[in-house]
């Protein structure tokens, strides 16, 4: 079974190192590479000259601006039995992929599995919203499990499914592209695991950003995730509480003395807000054409 793990990046050099330097360490070898690199310039290649001795890398230099469109992309080249869309800056503990095919291996009628997303320095959670519980994913669930790095697919699935590419990193709605994708999935009745016990390491947002970085990035991210709250058609009773969730979480974050977790919140509830307004606008205009 060969793994096929299809990375986007862009302006990293250092977070790309770590995390090829952490397949390094895999005790399971059958896996490929696929860089899509959105950088203008020549900053990766000796990081991808040190590794290509050690395992299969394809590289694909100066690709057009956009995750999602780097992920469509990479996939067309990806010849392994499992999918992964690893970002950039996360990395893989060294049993991971040996995990990952034993289960494919040993559950047959699974066609994709996602596992937890832990920080990169601390046994917490990178995010806050990961699921507490193994199980099925479900059209809810996916809402708290749709993260890039965690899923894993059999490539007869992932490969009917793309991105979309209006949404990601470097596209019209920054966030909520990784949810796209798991729901679209799901659409086309995949069984999909969620296995609590299994993780990736991802850098936990509020640890690395400033406050004004922050601010901005739960803007943009709380857009996308209000645009998907619309692509989806989500009835209005859950969307009007996704809208005011943010004022609950300063609340929440207040009450406890986590001032760094409340200062974004507002931004989160702007940014859903427009997002979800644009989808309005959007989706409407295309019944009246």
């Amino acid at each position: 079974m060969k793994f096929s793990l299809v990375v986007a990046t862009k302006n990293r050099v250092n977070e790309v190192d770590r995390f090829l330097r952490s397949l390094v360490t895999q005790s399971y070898s059958n896996f490929e590479v696929i860089i899509v690199d959105q950088n203008s310039d020549d900053r990766l290649i000796n990081i991808v000259n040190s590794y290509i001795q050690t395992f299969t890398i394809t590289h694909i230099q100066k690709a057009n601006p956009g995750t999602s469109r780097a992920r469509n992309q990479g996939l067309l080249l990806a010849k392994g039995d499992i999918i992964a869309y690893p970002d950039d800056d996360c990395l893989y503990p060294p049993d991971l992929l040996a995990k990952v095919a034993h289960f494919f291996q040993t559950n047959t009628t699974w066609d994709g599995l996602t596992v937890r997303v832990m920080d990169l320095d601390s046994d917490k959670d990178a995010f806050d919203y990961c699921l507490q519980k193994s199980g099925r994913v479900d059209h809810l669930t996916a809402w708290s499990l749709g993260i890039g790095p965690s899923m894993f697919f059999r490539a007869d699935l992932a490969k009917k499914v793309a991105f979309d590419e209006q949404m990601g990193p470097g596209a019209t709605w920054v966030g909520g592209e990784d949810t796209d994708y798991l729901l679209h999935c799901l659409d086309r009745n995949a069984a999909i695991y969620y296995d609590f016990e299994l993780f990736v390491r991802h850098p936990q947002p509020y640890a690395i950003y400033t406050i004004r970085q922050l601010a901005w990035r739960e803007f943009t991210y709380g857009r996308g995730f209000g645009y998907l709250l619309k692509k989806r058609n989500i009835s209005l009773s859950i969307v009007l509480y996704q809208l005011v969730e943010p004022i609950i979480l300063i609340g929440k974050y207040i009450a406890t003395g986590n001032f760094r977790y409340a200062l974004p919140c507002p931004g989160i509830g702007l940014g859903r807000v427009l997002g979800y307004w644009e989808g309005v606008q959007k989706f409407n205009q295309r019944k009246f054409l």
